[in-house]
């Protein structure tokens, strides 16, 4: 267990460092910037034009971040060859793994936290509220990341940075259309097309059982059901994507 903490401090202060992430926030606060100058011109939305493109943002950036980082934690550990020190010493592969994970989860966690605080303000200072239901979307979203961070890790495992990073983001991008293409392949009269999709729906994770924005515009109540089953399906699949890159990992000859 402490060899996997120091790890994940290593990992963390590493993203940190790393220009990428300063980059996007940037894109975050223009962004926000944006969508206060759509909100001052359209009647009686109070906020909400922010809000929405504010929690949208984090949403798309924080993916970026956690595609890019959960890529390159792996990436650049093997071409500096610094992988071969660490595992030299008594720290099995699969620690490894899961000490950049830990720092992995640690970094969007604090990311999440200043995006969603600037939606926030910007949201307060432009006539709207936010509640307990802004809290549960932000978390919901800092856990789909934390599942795109295992899908990130697992296919760097076993290839190369750039399809590493195209392949993730076509989880990310299947996963939130994956139930719209299960319903269209139940229509079509295609068999084909109906497996295809069929299996496309119950393979690539369901991203849109995390997102809880709507309830956060409107301030609808969360239902527990919805958040219980959104959390233990998060649980379940990241466990399983990070078992299948730890037994990949074992398997890689770094020799």
């Amino acid at each position: 267990m402490n060899q996997i903490l120091a790890i994940a401090k290593v990992t963390y202060r590493e993203a940190l460092r790393n220009r990428v992430m300063y980059s996007l926030l940037f894109f975050m606060v223009a962004l926000l910037m944006v969508a206060a100058v759509v909100d001052k011109f359209t009647v009686a939305m109070e906020g909400r034009v922010v809000f929405n493109l504010g929690l949208l943002g984090v949403e798309v950036f924080g993916a970026l971040i956690a595609v890019y980082l959960g890529v390159s934690a792996m990436a650049r550990e093997i071409a500096r060859r610094t992988v071969y020190v660490v595992l030299a010493k008594p720290v099995s592969r699969l620690g490894f793994l899961l000490g950049k994970y830990v720092g992995l989860l640690l970094t969007l966690a604090l990311l999440v936290g200043v995006m969603g605080s600037l939606v926030s303000i910007a949201t307060i200072m432009f006539g709207g509220t936010v509640g307990t239901a802004t809290v549960v979307a932000l978390m919901m979203i800092w856990v789909e990341l934390a599942l795109l961070s295992a899908v990130a890790l697992l296919f760097s495992v076993v290839s190369g940075p750039f399809l590493s990073g195209m392949f993730t983001l076509g989880v990310f991008v299947i996963g939130h259309l994956s139930k719209g293409l299960a319903q269209m392949g139940a229509n079509s009269e295609d068999g084909m097309v109906h497996a295809i999709t069929q299996a496309i729906y119950y393979v690539v994770p369901n991203l849109e059982l995390f997102s809880f924005k709507t309830q956060a515009l409107y301030h609808l109540p969360v239902g527990f059901g919805a958040l219980t089953l959104a959390l233990l399906y998060a649980v379940a699949y990241t466990g399983a994507l990070l078992a299948a890159a730890g037994w990949l990992f074992g398997r890689r000859d770094f020799a």
